[in-house]
């Protein structure tokens, strides 16, 4: 029985901005720079220059301690002689296994089968914002064994001493994995990850209710600029930058490793002109219910279109549209093993077993995102029977999709000050 069959809710997201129950990617940009104070990570605080000037999120300081990654300029992580990887054959510790991750984020099925295959218990604690993980990690309230941060705090925590080095030797599926997630520019060699998911922000549109193609736009992201007035349209906010991003996308930004305050208010301009539209987490049941014609919107809400359409409305109705050759804004996660934890070999065999083609199957099926292997392609889901064949072809991920897609930046303070403040204007 899959999470869904048992009853098992998304994540909803309230109109207007943020709330107290902030739920999965909500305080990704937010808080990108909350866990400073975890190591007096000085790159994260430095200045960034004028507003007049093109800045690379790649900041420096008078003694940095590691540099601001992006894509075009990754970063190899360092290994410290008081922090290394656990050695190699050692046999797995009896457990239980602690697995501290996002909520609605893990298939029961694939915690289930790797209990089954080493004879261990799991138990699976969540959280709802980064913040709150990050705070309960360093403070020791909560001491998984392996856990799920995002990108932007990876050297914050390698910095810090708060997570430890992997040992590739127990994680063969690795091996598996796309090259782009396998030496991911935020951790070259993954010396400190493994892959989780990834996300692709793009355009779902009722195609019944909205006669408009974003492919024959010389820029797609101009659709909701172009879609007839009155449009019912919906723009994700999971983080304030994720809208603003597609706008700097629309306005000829080639990739999003440079980002000036002008980059950001004009695409908040920009945004502003959509009269009308509303701000949400997720667009499946807006969309589903013909409320909205047109969303920015993540791709696994496609996934779950099927279960909120009106009663005799054909999936056939709704498409998704992301850059045929991977060119759209991407987000994804990554599985980091603390200090602290008290089975780190089961820690590294759970990242291995997270790597396997079922269990990419199982998590796939019941919360709609997809592990980036070499071996999972759209067919081999649709031969597993995950969900009807249009909704995995319209939330399938390619490898030119993270090969190629402009991953969410990793902001300084200046820049994430320019960004809340232009959203906090968007959303008053």
């Amino acid at each position: 029985m899959t999470d869904r069959e048992q009853g098992a809710e998304r994540p909803s997201w309230p109109v207007g901005g943020y709330a107290a129950g902030l739920t999965r990617r909500a305080m990704l940009q937010r808080t990108a720079g909350s866990a400073a104070a975890l190591s007096g990570a000085g790159w994260l605080l430095a200045a960034c220059g004028s507003s007049s000037t093109k800045t690379s999120s790649i900041a420096s300081s008078s003694s940095p301690n590691i540099p601001i990654a992006s894509k075009a300029h990754p970063l190899t992580l360092p290994v410290y002689s008081d922090n290394p990887a656990i050695p190699s054959g050692r046999s797995p510790e009896k457990g239980p296994l602690i697995i501290y991750d996002w909520a609605e984020y893990l298939s029961s099925a694939v915690v289930k089968s790797f209990e089954e295959r080493y004879g261990v218990t799991a138990q699976v604690t969540n959280f709802a914002a980064i913040d709150e993980a990050l705070d309960k990690v360093s403070s020791g309230a909560v001491r998984p064994d392996v856990w799920v941060p995002d990108a932007n705090h990876v050297a914050q925590l390698v910095d810090a001493k708060l997570i430890q080095p992997i040992n590739h030797s127990y994680i063969p599926n690795l091996s598996n994995v796309i090259p782009a997630a396998a030496d991911p520019w935020y951790d070259q060699g993954a010396r400190y990850s493994s892959p989780n998911f990834i996300n692709l922000f793009g355009i779902a549109w009722r195609n019944d209710l909205l006669k408009i193609d974003p492919g024959s736009l010389s820029s797609p992201w101009d659709v909701f600029w172009d879609a007839p007035k009155g449009t019912p349209i919906g723009l994700v906010n999971a983080g304030p930058f994720d809208a603003i991003q597609m706008a700097m996308l629309r306005a000829g930004n080639d990739g999003l490793d440079s980002v000036s305050q002008k980059d950001i208010t004009d695409a908040a301009a920009q945004l502003a002109e959509l009269k009308g539209a509303k701000w949400q987490y997720t667009s499946f049941q807006p969309l589903g219910a013909g409320i909205e014609k047109l969303a920015y919107a993540f791709n696994g809400d496609m996934m779950v279109v099927p279960e909120n359409l009106a009663k005799g409305t054909p999936l056939s109705s709704v498409s998704f549209y992301f850059p045929p050759d991977g060119k759209g804004p991407i987000l994804n996660d990554l599985w980091v093993i603390p200090k602290t934890a008290q089975h780190p070999v089961l820690a590294h065999l759970w990242m291995n077993h997270f790597l396997e083609t079922q269990s990419a199957i199982d998590n796939f099926r019941d919360v709609g995102y997809q592990t980036m292997l070499k071996d999972l392609t759209a067919d081999t889901l649709k031969a597993a029977k995950v969900g009807p064949d249009h909704a995995i072809d319209m939330a399938f991920a390619t490898a030119a999709d993270q090969e190629n897609g402009y991953p969410t930046p990793i902001f300084n303070t200046q820049q994430l000050t320019w960004i809340e403040s232009s959203f906090a204007q968007l959303t008053a």
